[in-house]
């Protein structure tokens, strides 16, 4: 029998958007169940919490459609997972901002899912014998999910419900490839942090909300190549692994690596302008500003910053942020991005080499896999057509 999905109190409030006291006035009231969890704590059924969510939402629904078709013919996919504001982004009308407070990986996950049962619930995959540390991180992760067939006799399944339940045994031997790890049943914000011998709580809650945060970005280059890959019915281990494909590149997942290679010469106050002078003098851009999306900051990478310094870590990185963001901004008129805060994670917590673009591969294969679902959903195939601007013939 599948297991219910269960949520905590935390949790629960912050995907209906209400107040603790709330919560609890609709579980007198019947309307959400709870179960005793952990000492004194009370678990909440997500498919209720869903169900109350579901129920503000649905409003104008014959102009949603004439703005529908209007899309389609514009060659634009349509998506009911995220929602991208200059405010923060939306995981199907919830704000990712506040899901990053309490909730870990795996319960956004199911909500990006949809699924009615846990899918973590299931046993965890056999681990891979042939990767090696000498591979990149992300190659490891395509070879394991390569070997999937191997270990799943229904690895080639479209069916809806099957495939919730492979996600979330492709994302932990994925995860595990990544981090060169056994599989394991762990939530995904401990598995990394016992992977790299982080302890502290504060910092191993760091890692929790930045997972979170980095699920889903829309229609970002992996999660286009993505859905290309699903439109054509490709199974789902080889539609992550165009994914993988995807993110390999330096302007996407690994990204962060390069904010690393300035970031790491500034250790006091003085080194901000040395180090962001010689890059300006030498008509250089500065990784880890901009964004194709955003005008003004990332919200991800607010939020990261904001909780970076409120965490008392002791680092004298953290007190440099300011000056640092504030002098990158007067020299290359740019607000930073996702990148920059993962690069500072690295720093701060003292992570290994490549931790920054594992992190965020790890969490992006959680939305990859709701793009893949969604896309399975959908009759057409996705042809874009090109311009063509060569030499015609006579």
């Amino acid at each position: 029998m599948s297991e219910v999905i269960y949520l905590s109190a935390k949790e629960a409030a912050n995907e209906l958007g209400v107040r603790p006291a709330t919560l609890y006035a609709y579980v007198s009231r019947g309307l959400v169940r709870s179960v005793q969890g952990p000492g004194r704590t009370r678990l909440y059924d997500a498919s209720d919490i869903r169900f109350l969510r579901s129920r503000r939402v649905g409003e104008g629904t014959e102009a949603h459609e004439g703005q529908s078709r209007n899309a389609a013919a514009k060659g634009v996919l349509e998506t009911k997972l995220t929602l991208l504001t200059d405010e923060g982004h939306y995981y199907r009308g919830q704000s990712a901002l506040e899901l990053a407070k309490a909730g870990t990986l795996e319960s956004v996950s199911t909500l990006l899912w949809e699924c009615e049962s846990d899918p973590f619930s299931q046993p965890t995959p056999k681990a891979v014998s042939v990767l090696s540390a000498d591979q990149r991180p992300v190659e490891r992760a395509i070879v394991a999910l390569c070997s999937w067939p191997e270990q799943d006799n229904a690895a080639y399944t479209l069916s809806q419900e099957l495939l919730k339940v492979k996600g979330a045994g492709l994302l932990r031997l994925a995860a595990s490839a990544l981090l060169l790890q056994p599989p394991s049943s762990e939530p995904m914000h401990r598995q990394i942090a016992r992977a790299w011998g982080v302890k502290n709580e504060k910092a191993i809650d760091l890692i929790r909300a930045t997972l979170v945060l980095c699920a889903d970005h829309e229609l970002n280059t992996s999660a286009y190549a993505v859905r290309c890959a699903a439109s054509t019915r490709a199974p789902l281990h080889a539609v992550l692994i165009s994914g993988l494909g995807a993110f390999m590149g330096p302007r996407h997942g690994t990204n962060a690596g390069r904010v690393l290679s300035w970031l790491k010469h500034i250790h006091v106050i003085d080194d901000i302008e040395n180090v962001l002078q010689e890059r300006c003098m030498n008509g250089e851009y500065l990784p880890g500003l901009g964004h194709s999306v955003y005008g003004g900051p990332d919200p991800r990478g607010e939020f990261m910053l904001k909780m970076l310094i409120q965490s008392d870590l002791d680092h004298p990185l953290i007190e440099l942020i300011p000056p640092l963001l504030e002098r990158s901004r007067e020299l290359f008129g740019k607000h930073m991005n996702v990148d920059f805060p993962l690069a500072l994670l690295v720093q701060v917590l003292g992570l290994p080499t490549h931790s920054a673009g594992i992190l965020f591969c790890i969490s992006r294969i959680s939305g990859w896999i709701a793009q893949a679902l969604e896309q399975y959903q959908m009759q057409e195939q996705i042809r874009p057509r090109a311009a063509y601007v060569g030499i015609r013939p006579a």
